[in-house]
């Protein structure tokens, strides 16, 4: 049975520096010198650090903005928020957490990555991400010479959550604008007097080196077995990713909410199975075997969502996944993201007539990047914008690049949520 968790949400409606930190009305407030402290440690391994406010509508291009995360706390123990990488240890995905919406805290990433993220905060490009709709708090951070690229990494991380956890106290006593509760219990027979179909949930992430990897409580997913998850404990901040997808993502796992949401109503849900995206051809098969041995076996499904958050190799991980399923007589379907031939940007790398039950949750565009008045994370470099004048103007495919119009998992701005609108 899983743990019940309980979001309370609080709508932010203007974020600025001010004398004093607080919340007040949807209105906050940030004292900058006092977030620069909290990360006095942190800054040992930094060269610089700046910390700015972006607003919905600023002539703003944010580039290698790597990780976007809501503020969020665990309401009555706010220090075991994100246990494992920040605070004490202590079971995520039960109990009561506060989240702010309309505000997220934001890094640039400064080391070499292959794929780095980058956003418009006005334009027309603005209506392809749901991040341009929100107050950016934005820490970017240059790693001091002689840092290895792991300890910049996990310095960047643990800084970033202690602004996310010192925003999001402000909220500590207020009233919610809206909460949620989230709990799998004992489920009856559907309206025709037979049981529920048993639905398992198994999804393949991107974990191939330590700077490119996901974390559970903290323990690196490089040389990860596929395991057993409680769906509250990956919203609820138990499961981090490092550096591929933002972590908002899975704080907001739309998946996993859907799921939960139909429990007891048209399906029932089981729970999830993650598995770790590796390289060679047998270690991917034998992740595929062992993830459907454990939604059979373990979680005793009777059907599977398969999905994935990585590039091609994770395709191919997901269609194995899927493949094993069916041999152990579990009707499955896969999401493979933006893998249509709609042009343009094709991105189906995998094809196997095996696997034929396949929803494309996404697509790529062409956009036009007008010229900027402001460019924040300027030297971080951007593999998909180089030779490209990153001020503008400029065109630009969305794949691998446009941070926030999509999500692998399947959270495709453009349908699943058109636009943002907060309560007065």
């Amino acid at each position: 049975m899983s743990s019940k968790l309980t979001i309370g949400t609080i709508y932010v409606k203007n974020v600025e520096w001010g004398g004093k930190s607080l919340l007040e009305n949807g209105n906050l407030s940030l004292n900058k010198e006092e977030l620069l402290g909290a990360i006095a440690a942190d800054r040992d391994f930094f060269g610089t650090v700046e910390l700015h406010i972006v607003r919905p509508g600023d002539s703003t291009r944010l580039l290698a903005i790597e990780d976007v995360m809501q503020p969020r706390c665990k309401a009555d123990a706010p220090e075991t928020s994100y246990p494992g990488l920040w605070g004490k240890m202590a079971p995520a995905g039960e109990g009561t957490t506060l989240a702010l919406k309309g505000v997220v805290v934001s890094d640039i990433y400064y080391e070499k990555l292959n794929i780095k993220w980058y956003l418009d905060m006005k334009g027309e490009c603005a209506k392809y991400s749901q991040f341009s709709k929100q107050f950016h708090v934005v820490l970017a951070a240059k790693p001091k010479e002689g840092v290895e690229p792991l300890s910049y990494a996990r310095a960047l991380k643990h800084a970033s959550l202690t602004i996310n956890v010192m925003i999001a106290k402000l909220g500590l006593g207020q009233p919610f604008d809206t909460e949620e509760t989230f709990s799998l219990g004992p489920v009856g027979p559907g309206p025709d007097g037979k049981p529920l179909p048993r639905v398992a949930y198994a999804v393949v992430h991107a974990a191939q080196n330590d700077t490119w990897n996901f974390l559970v409580y903290g323990q690196s997913a490089l040389g990860f077995l596929p395991t057993v998850l409680q769906p509250t404990e990956i919203l609820d901040g138990a499961m981090i990713w490092r550096y591929w997808e933002p972590n908002y993502y899975l704080q907001n796992e739309n998946c996993i909410m859907e799921l939960m949401r139909r429990h007891g109503k048209d399906l029932e849900f089981v729970g999830c199975v993650i598995s770790n995206n590796v390289m060679r051809i047998d270690d991917k098969e034998a992740m595929a075997m062992m993830a459907a041995r454990l939604c059979r076996d373990t979680l005793k499904a009777d059907c599977v969502l398969v999905n994935k958050s990585g590039m091609g190799h994770a395709q191919l991980d997901a269609s194995l996944h899927f493949i094993q399923m069916e041999k152990m007589g579990l009707p499955a379907v896969v999401n493979l993201a933006a893998v249509s031939n709609d042009k343009p940007c094709d991105n189906l790398v995998v094809f196997n007539p095996k696997v034929d039950a396949v929803i494309n949750s996404s697509r790529n565009f062409i956009l036009h990047h007008e010229r900027v008045e402001t460019l924040i994370g300027d030297g971080a470099d951007v593999p998909s914008l180089r030779g490209i004048d990153p001020w503008g103007p400029f065109e630009h495919t969305t794949a691998a690049a446009y941070q926030g119009h999509m999500n692998q998992l399947g959270d495709f701005f453009m349908t699943a949520d058109p636009e943002l609108t907060w309560k007065d």
